[in-house]
């Protein structure tokens, strides 16, 4: 376990004691010279590191720390000068206990920086320096003070690198945190254009639809028939506005208190009133239906409504005057829509993949796991969507 940000202030403060440490060995025992300037290089490197921090390889790590720690061991045992026992079988000069905790930084930097699966042999070989040396040349007598600062100095290191990964699980789970509410809001937003998107075209098809038919009315001398159309045509158009007004409050303020779109999400039920408006309106509709609409799922039945009210919404845009016939057959697994038209004389032409109101539908449909197909069928166009079925628990 390794964080991708090591604490290099507190990295640079123990550079700082270790250099303090080691200066302080040499000022105890300034003799023989050969330790003096083992000691004093070792002193400079750390100096160094504090004053303009450099970050290894993490591979090279494991092998970097041992070689400091070599120096601290190779360098020639102090001569005279008080002594002190810290275990009744180690005796050793002031002067060797500070060389042994100015190695601080080294045991630390090791735990921080490397790898995980490098300290099982890097820790063991850097313990095993004083002991190996006191074994095969002697004159260490405080190697058990070596392997106790070197445990207590990489147990500090490890608490370290525990906390700095905690940190960073802590960050990333924040950041994911933030990026799941964002993602939402665009959800959100985005199921709330594609509503809007969807009544305001559905509002345009029966504006549409009565002012062909007070066109046609005002053909043959029927006054009455003529301003009862403009009338509905007023009535869809205000309604439109109105319901794109609260579309874009939405839109603008996603979590503001607003009024909803409409009362309560429309149902398969509401097919049947959703094809008497258009009938109402002039649009020539067949509807066939199939199994017992009111067994759906709600978002089923939003899905069916909607589906529905975008293809008779494009028949009454781009083929008015022309018959369109609905189907909505209830199965055991899934539900079948289809809708098609005949088209006009001169079709004026539909992209297959063209426009909002198709990738609505289709993303209505696949996000409930079923398929939409839509596309020319002769100088007509149909569309099919086939939603998988769940029925509602009484």
């Amino acid at each position: 376990m390794r964080w991708t940000t090591p604490p290099w202030p507190l990295l640079r403060l123990l550079a700082w004691v270790g250099t303090c440490w080691a200066v302080l060995a040499v000022l105890l025992a300034p003799a023989p010279p050969t330790r003096t300037v083992l000691i004093g290089g070792y002193a400079a490197l750390w100096a160094w590191q504090a004053v303009r921090p450099w970050s290894p390889p993490a591979a090279a790590v494991p092998v970097l720390a041992p070689l400091l720690l070599l120096v601290v061991v190779a360098a020639p045992g102090a001569a005279g000068g008080d002594g002190f026992r810290p275990f009744p079988f180690a005796e050793g000069t002031y002067s060797d206990g500070a060389l042994a905790i100015a190695g601080a930084p080294a045991w630390i930097h090791l735990v921080v920086l490397a790898r995980g699966r490098d300290l099982a042999w890097s820790v063991p070989a850097a313990l095993a320096l004083a002991p190996a040396r006191h074994l095969l040349a002697g004159g260490l007598p405080l190697w058990p003070t070596w392997i106790m600062w070197g445990v207590g100095f990489m147990l500090l290191g490890s608490a370290f690198r525990i906390h700095g990964a905690l940190y960073e699980a802590r960050l990333r789970l924040d950041r994911e945190a933030v990026a799941e509410e964002r993602r939402k809001v665009a959800e959100e937003r985005r199921k709330i254009a594609r509503e809007v998107h969807d009544l305001v075209g559905h509002g345009l098809g029966v504006v549409m639809l009565n002012i062909t038919a007070a066109r046609l009315a005002t053909a043959r001398g029927d006054a009455e028939a003529a301003g009862m159309a403009l009338a509905e045509a007023e009535r869809a158009g205000r309604q439109g506005v109105r319901d794109v007004h609260r579309g874009l409050v939405l839109l603008r303020e996603p979590t503001a208190a607003a009024s909803p779109i409409a009362p309560a999400p429309p149902t398969a039920d509401d097919t049947r009133a959703l094809i008497d408006e258009l009938r109402g309106g002039g649009l020539d509709v067949a509807l066939t239906t199939r199994g017992d609409l009111g067994a759906v799922d709600p978002a089923v039945g939003l899905t069916i409504f909607r589906v529905v009210q975008e293809a008779l919404a494009n028949t009454a845009r781009h083929a008015p005057g022309a018959a369109a016939a609905v189907t909505v057959e209830v199965g055991d697994r899934a539900t079948e829509v289809t809708v098609t038209d005949p088209g006009t004389a001169q079709p004026p032409g539909r992209a297959s993949a063209g426009g909002l109101g198709l990738v609505g539908m289709r993303e209505r449909v696949t996000a409930l796991g079923g398929t939409l197909h839509a596309g020319p069928d002769g100088t007509g166009w149909t569309i099919h969507a086939t939603i998988p079925l769940t029925r509602t628990t009484p």
